[in-house]
């Protein structure tokens, strides 16, 4: 009983720490975003978990064009097992008719489908020789974190559109155990476009208000490298915009030297500057650059003030390196050599 007991702990710590750097800041969607995809590869049919996305989590990845009204966006939802090299956390299209939710009529909604998950186990091991029980384990842990972050996100999103029906469109500040609560003020909720029409930044934004939130200096992103593919945990970057300007190149010019992000390059707002202080923004989304509102404001000058910090701080670090090497000769009786590392 001990030995089962420590391998279930054990694939739980793993698909956690694996689940944590997946998802990390991310959101999932609601459970109706989960599915088992039926596939065919190599002319054999396989089964795989995977969630459907949004079309915007997917602009600028190489997939080939789809119709929205046959097929969807989606990613695969796999634990990165050290035997499996490749189609971990990909994205991929799939048509709707290939789709089943992810629960079976005969289960209840807070499990995956137990009978499809059991194929999923069998074909997992036969194409990937050393996974052992522990292994199936973990995977198991893991779409059940998914699952359970996913059901989170659900009730939080019919909190949201319960608060949008009975909350004013003008949202005031307030203070509670030293934080601040409320982040939308009168001034942030009427912005003024370039073509003089008024928008009011929601918590619910549909498709024609993609442009409401606004990114201003000192709010902190999140995206991915560009030589990285989004959903790899290896690629993801954080930084604090310094400068921002609607015609320049870049547009944003963040505190991470040489970091050059693109108009359409998407980005997620982590955190809003409010009055100097951090307070995070719940329920952000990936999306270009060149979709948020901006407008021309920060130090201009910041970028080279930005390098010459860098530089100036690695010299002191180039200085003191020198500094104790020059001691440590002198403790060894070689410090004529002293001159050559000036």
């Amino acid at each position: 009983q001990r030995r089962p007991k420590k391998m279930e702990e054990k694939a739980r710590e793993n698909a956690k720490k694996a689940f944590n750097m997946a998802f990390h800041g991310s959101k999932i969607g609601v459970p109706d975003k989960l599915c088992w995809h039926e596939r065919t590869k190599k002319r054999k049919k396989i089964i795989v978990p995977v969630r459907v996305v949004p079309k915007e989590e997917v602009i600028g990845l190489a997939l080939r064009a789809w119709n929205e009204e046959t097929h969807h966006p989606v990613q695969y939802i796999q634990y990165p097992h050290p035997v499996i090299k490749s189609g971990v956390g990909e994205y991929a299209t799939a048509s709707k008719r290939s789709l089943s939710p992810y629960y079976s009529k005969d289960s209840r909604i807070d499990q995956w489908c137990s009978i499809k998950f059991e194929q999923y186990s069998k074909q997992l091991k036969r194409s990937h020789k050393g996974l052992e029980a522990v292994d199936l384990k973990t995977e198991q842990s893991f779409l059940r974190c998914v699952l359970e972050k996913s059901m989170e996100e659900g009730e939080q999103e019919k909190k949201l559109s319960q608060v949008d029906e009975a909350v004013p469109e003008k949202i005031s500040t307030s203070v509670k155990d030293g934080k601040v609560v409320g982040i939308d003020s009168e001034e942030d909720d009427n912005e003024e476009d370039a073509r003089g029409s008024k928008r009011s930044c929601r918590r619910s934004i549909d498709k024609q208000e993609q442009r409401t939130e606004r990114l201003r200096p000192g709010d902190r992103i999140e995206y991915y490298a560009k030589q990285f593919v989004a959903g790899d945990p290896g690629g993801l970057r954080e930084a604090t915009i310094l400068s921002i300007d609607p015609k320049g190149d870049p547009i944003l010019t963040v505190d991470a030297a040489f970091t050059c992000l693109e108009p359409d390059h998407q980005v997620k707002l982590l955190q809003r500057c409010r009055r100097g202080k951090l307070v995070d923004n719940d329920g952000g989304k990936y999306r270009p650059i060149n979709q948020y509102t901006l407008h021309k404001e920060g130090d201009p000058d910041a970028l080279r003030k930005l390098v010459m910090g860098n530089a100036a701080k690695g010299k002191k670090i180039i200085q003191k390196a020198k500094e104790n090497a020059i001691a440590e000769m002198e403790k060894d009786g070689t410090s004529a050599f002293k001159d050559m590392i000036r």
